[in-house]
């Protein structure tokens, strides 16, 4: 292992921290040869997710409305102030996270005159890209950036698709605090009602519908099964409402967004985890996979999941429980075939736990990612 000198590395994105983004603060919590320098257009929950190996700086510009950041002078404003954190904290590279705004912040490239990294998560690679005007901000992006990082194979696949040099895209897995996620090995005594649990933002790609579909279905099949459901957003709504409709009122409890240690606390109680994604009618999927996936292994929880973007790459190796996307009906036969091999459930637990602790604790991804830095400013010791 070859020590250096601490490095600054700028990181830029329209919101340091959002809880449905606990990922891009665990990593930047995790540097260790490199001082991360946030700066967001603005800020959330700094007290939930502090960063005490560097320092956050918020420029002050949430604007009424998505969009609004992208027209001037509110750019030209928020772009100035940021660049002149950064020169005064001596970054020597930049990170933009999501393609989004690292398009927004092409121009700190340019004035700061460092090397441009990029890290896309879903949307980004997925939706935009439809819209001529996205085409266009990520061709320039392709063009500018130096390093472009995706958290699977089928990710980096698509980011060649849509134009970005094959020579600067790279694999940076998402990293998880392992470490802090206690291990349990499930009893293989079927409960009387075992209990599934659901967490995302309740938006069409987290596949929440699909869920209550095949609850429904196993309902009409006399499969006792309890699904609780962690989040909130715009199919909430619908979400209740079909849960009246089919009187799934006992079988299904709504939580609410809660704080990562209340989510933490819901993986140790639950039977099994759901993460059934889906691309949405919009053409918007995963990109990668859902980090929740690999929090419910680390924990030991089994997963029923979907055969969708890089969700199958973040579990073991042919694994039995995956389910065509957007069937209602295969999740729930995916749902059955789990309940019935509850007997290898603790070798299911172990495989699990011990595919995301050599690929996404953030051990390991923090020495890739300080890699990818580290030759990127041409500095000795990569991958230390």
């Amino acid at each position: 292992m070859i020590e250096h000198e601490m490095i600054n590395a700028g990181h830029f994105h329209y919101c340091f921290f959002e809880r449905s983004e606990t990922f891009i603060h665990h990593q930047l919590a995790s540097l260790r040869n490199y001082r991360p320098v946030a700066v967001s257009l603005f800020s959330r929950n700094l007290a939930e997710f502090p960063l005490p190996n560097g320092i956050h700086y918020d420029v002050g510009f949430a604007m009424p409305r998505p969009g609004l950041q992208f027209i001037q002078p509110f750019r030209y404003s928020a772009l100035k102030l940021a660049a002149e954190l950064f020169k005064r904290e001596q970054v020597s590279l930049l990170h933009a996270h999501f393609g989004t705004w690292a398009a927004y912040a092409l121009p700190l490239k340019r004035s700061l005159k460092i090397p441009m990294v990029v890290t896309f998560y879903g949307l980004d690679m997925s939706v935009l890209p439809k819209r001529n005007v996205w085409r266009n901000r990520l061709q320039k992006l392709w063009n500018r950036a130096n390093l472009i990082l995706a958290e699977g194979p089928h990710m980096m696949a698509e980011l060649v698709k849509l134009g970005a040099p094959e020579n600067k895209v790279a694999l940076q897995r998402i990293g998880i605090p392992v470490s802090g996620i206690e291990f349990r090995i499930p009893a293989t005594r079927t409960p009387v009602t075992p209990t599934a649990l659901w967490a995302a933002r309740m938006v069409e790609k987290k596949g929440l519908m699909d869920a209550l579909q095949a609850i429904a279905i196993l309902k009409s099949r006399k499969v006792d099964l309890q699904l609780r459901v962690i989040g909130d957003g715009k199919e909430r709504k619908m979400a209740q409402a079909f849960v009246a409709e089919r009187q799934l009122g006992d079988r299904v409890r709504f939580l609410g967004f809660l704080d990562y240690q209340s989510y933490l606390r819901e993986l140790e109680e639950a039977d099994f985890f759901l993460a059934p994604s889906r691309t949405s009618a919009k053409g918007e999927t995963e990109g990668g996979a859902p980090t929740t996936i690999l929090e419910a292994q680390a924990r030991g929880l089994p997963v029923v999941a979907t055969r969708h973007a890089d969700i199958p790459c973040i579990l073991p190796q042919h694994y039995l429980y995956l389910a065509d996307e957007a069937n209602p009906a295969d999740l729930a036969l995916a749902i059955q075939r789990l309940l019935f091999d509850r007997t290898h459930w603790p070798d299911i637990a172990r495989a699990g736990r011990k595919h995301v602790e050599r690929f996404h604790d953030l051990g390991v991804t923090t020495r890739y990612l300080e890699g990818h830095y580290d030759r990127l400013l041409g500095r000795n010791g990569s991958m230390r």
